[in-house]
């Protein structure tokens, strides 16, 4: 049985790579490579028992050229817990009321962000999810 399970000895050394490439210079073409958008990440937010007000600084980088929606949700209840209004880039959040009060305990939380143009057409873009842990004391 373990020589069946060997690996098969490698016999081909030749590696293939790509031949370098320049870049071709095309007039009054747009770069096809947008700037990237910078999420936040938390591993744990603390939120008192028996209330809904919660203290937790949420942000939107500064180096952002769009609007966040920020919403807490929790999958094992399917519910949303909290949604920001528009967030600036470089602005930043430091008291938020979620929808209900919790009961003490760990829940798993994920932090779920919509993206939108800082422009009149506020054009959607991409999100994010980060998953942390909500812990209700």
């Amino acid at each position: 049985i373990y020589n069946r399970m060997q690996p098969k000895e490698v016999t081909n050394y030749d590696t293939a790579f790509e031949e370098e490439q320049t870049k071709p210079e095309s007039e009054g073409q747009k770069a096809s490579t947008e700037k990237g958008i910078q999420i936040p990440g938390y591993k744990t937010i603390t939120v008192a028992s028996g209330s809904k007000d919660v203290d937790v600084e949420l942000m939107n980088p500064e180096e952002n050229e769009v609007y966040f929606e920020i919403s807490f949700y929790l999958p094992d209840t399917d519910e949303t817990i909290y949604t920001s209004k528009k967030i600036k880039p470089g602005q930043h959040i430091y008291h938020i009321t979620l929808n209900r009060e919790l009961q003490a305990g760990e829940y798993p939380l994920t932090v779920k962000y919509a993206t939108c143009s800082a422009d009149e057409k506020m054009t959607p873009k991409n999100g994010a999810e980060v998953n942390c842990t909500l812990k209700v004391v």
